[in-house]
């Protein structure tokens, strides 16, 4: 699976839900979320310290690969070399690889092409902002979570002006919620 679109959209979320989602399923599977960067310094700290064969095993047997704004590893030919066969490892083995992105796979600028084309190989899905009910919601859900009563013209008022995505409406909610208790003392 890989999961592409603007930031602040819930591709992370959505990657730590698949994780919570198969171990709640299957206890005993071997999930391991890590982002691009954590990654990368992995390799490097391998190759430093002559242990690469260690990071192999590690991550060439898991059961689920969760790799959080792949876009990061781009021109970094080491760490993109590793990626390729962790990768075909696991997909030879028939394991489960979900990787997020600000981009689709092609138009990743200094992602080896053999990437490129193996990212396109499952299902791609593409995240977009949320529609202006699904604002509004996540408004009220926010402010629910919060203790904070809010006026449905407020939260309406907030989902029409703020529209790019949840990381926006959640700003506007809390400094929303800041000027009202400050307002209140």
């Amino acid at each position: 699976l890989f999961i592409y679109g603007p930031s602040g959209l819930g591709k992370t979320h959505l990657l730590h839900a698949i994780g919570n989602a198969v171990l709640a399923h299957e206890p005993s599977r071997q999930v391991l979320y890590i982002s691009s960067e954590a990654f990368m310094n992995e390799v490097i700290q391998s190759i430093k310290n002559a242990k690469m064969d260690e990071f192999k095993k590690r991550y060439r047997s898991i059961d689920c690969l969760l790799n959080n704004d792949i876009q990061f590893i781009a021109k970094a030919e080491r760490t993109q070399e590793e990626f390729f066969h962790t990768f075909n490892a696991l997909y030879n083995l028939k394991h489960q690889i979900v990787i997020s992105s600000d981009k689709i796979p092609s138009a990743i600028d200094g992602i080896e092409e053999r990437l490129q084309t193996r990212f396109s190989w499952g299902l791609t899905a593409d995240m977009h902002a949320p529609d202006f009910e699904t604002r509004v919601a996540i408004i009220k859900g926010k402010a629910a979570l919060d203790a904070f009563n809010i006026p449905e013209d407020v939260a309406r008022f907030i989902a029409e002006n703020f529209t790019s995505n949840v990381r926006e409406l959640e700003g506007a909610l809390t400094r929303l919620h800041a000027v009202s208790a400050l307002q209140s003392v």
